[in-house]
């Protein structure tokens, strides 16, 4: 298979080819150092290309490259490269130039390769010159001593402000979950003017053994008895009583909601709630007449 020698015309490389290399576009070929489009054919220096005939196009559609094209500049001109190398040169000399220009003018081989890699190292130099020309970003100075202290104390200052904030806010569930703290805590709300209290959680309280009766030393009195258990983790405040009496047919009849003042025992601590597993024993005597319930319904809830 014949194959011959063609030289860019934009950077002077020399390149083989053979038929197969220039029959997809028509006989044009990119030049693998300044990366210009030339036509092979034109460009011959050495040898000769048997006459290939061009594919057809299947699907009517113009051509891939159109002959003719202009070589696109991918790299840079002859002058820049001219420039960078000269740059490059006075940077790094070389100090090996004097034997190696004999021993090139001595070897044409070595001089022909030399010619080929030139591009490529003349474009290595050309990037590397355009690439100082860019203004990169400067990094940051570093922090001096006080900046970096008084970052710390600003940091410091914002957490001790978010602590008392979850102090304040959640006071009554921090004293019920840790009893330790309910004594700092009620100092520091009597100079804020709020109070530490258990906190509501209706769903851990209800009641054991509930009853209705009559008193027998006293007519038209009646009695309720309960036990109000806390089956939760920790204390909770004591919720209101809400009694309901029904009559005959079912309908309520009377309904009344008592405070913990109202149905706790003496022994009772209204502030620090019912402690977690407790059980409060309530008693209260009803007046109910001239009503005559016969049946009723006690629930709690917080008011």
């Amino acid at each position: 298979m014949s194959s011959a020698v063609t030289q860019c015309p934009h950077c002077r490389a020399k390149f083989r080819v053979r038929p197969e290399h220039i029959r997809a576009h028509g006989g044009l070929v990119r030049c693998g150092a300044c990366r210009g489009i030339f036509d092979a054919r034109q460009n011959l220096i050495e040898g000769q290309l048997e006459p290939v005939e061009e594919d057809a196009d299947t699907f009517g559609s113009p051509a891939t490259v159109m002959p003719g094209i202009p070589a696109v500049r991918h790299g840079p001109t002859a002058d820049e490269i001219r420039v960078a190398a000269q740059q490059g040169i006075a940077k790094k000399p070389d100090v090996n130039a004097d034997s190696y220009g004999a021993r090139a003018a001595s070897d044409p081989a070595s001089t022909q390769s030399a010619s080929n890699a030139k591009p490529e190292r003349n474009n290595a130099l050309a990037d590397e010159a355009e690439r100082s020309k860019y203004d990169w970003r400067e990094p940051a100075a570093p922090l001096s001593r006080g900046a970096r202290v008084g970052y710390v104390l600003l940091s410091f200052l914002l957490f001790v402000t978010l602590l008392a904030n979850a102090g304040y806010w959640f006071r009554d569930e921090i004293s019920s979950r840790f009893p330790s703290t309910t004594r700092a805590l009620t100092a520091a709300c009597a100079q804020l003017g709020c109070r530490v209290q258990p906190p509501r959680r209706s769903e851990a309280l209800g009641f054991v053994g509930s009853d209705l009766a009559a008193d027998p030393a006293h007519k038209g009195l009646l009695i309720f008895t309960a036990t109000l258990k806390n089956s939760g983790s920790y204390a909770v405040a004591l919720p209101s009583l809400v009694l309901t009496l029904d009559g005959i047919g079912g309908e309520p009849i009377a309904r009344r909601a008592f405070s913990p003042e109202q149905y706790a025992p003496a022994n009772a601590s209204l502030t620090r709630g019912l402690e977690a597993g407790g059980d409060l024993e309530i008693k209260l005597y009803l007046d109910v007449s001239p009503a005559v319930p016969v049946g009723f319904k006690a629930d709690h809830a917080y008011f």
